[in-house]
């Protein structure tokens, strides 16, 4: 019966973050984007593309370029970013909850807005579950800003591939 209650206990207690020093992670995902500008919302769709390398058990550094298009009143938009940063895992067991903060540049143009190009900041977060050990798909939420009154936010799905584990 001790056996038991000792075999539960540890498998209850949750584990820490299993990712390897040089471990990688390819993700791909879909979302919904809006890019939010005084007195204009418009909303669309972006792809986006995550190189993710295990630096330390928790720590990943982040590289992500995202496009997004959009529908404004004022004819079809396009918007796109890439940032640098890190990425934060919070715990591996069969769920991920991950943290991300980044800087980097975004670009918007078309229709009614002037083609631009700005400063980043970008913090977000997103829950993975492992399919299998090099296999993982989520959902994720990202906000970027200029640090002034615009913002670039989508929430969508992912899937992610990781190797090098070994």
């Amino acid at each position: 019966m001790v056996g038991w209650a000792v075999g539960a206990a540890l498998l209850a207690t949750p584990l820490a973050a299993a990712a390897d020093d040089g471990e990688t992670a390819l993700s791909v995902g879909l979302a919904y984007a809006s890019f939010a500008i005084p007195d204009r919302e418009p909303a669309g769709a972006a792809l986006g593309f995550d190189y993710e390398r295990g630096v330390a058990d928790e720590i990943w550094f982040r590289a992500s370029l995202q496009a997004a298009g959009y529908a404004p009143d004022g004819g079809p938009s396009f918007g796109g970013q890439g940032t640098l940063g890190l990425t934060y895992i919070i715990d591996v067991i069969k769920y991920v909850p991950y943290l991300h903060a980044g800087v980097g540049a975004a670009a918007i143009g078309g229709g009614e807005l002037d083609n631009q190009l700005h400063p980043l900041a970008e913090i977000g977060a997103g829950l993975d579950k492992l399919a299998r050990r090099g296999l993982s798909y989520g959902v994720f939420a990202r906000v970027g800003s200029f640090l002034d009154d615009s913002a670039f936010t989508t929430v969508g799905a992912r899937a992610t591939w990781r190797y090098g584990f070994f």
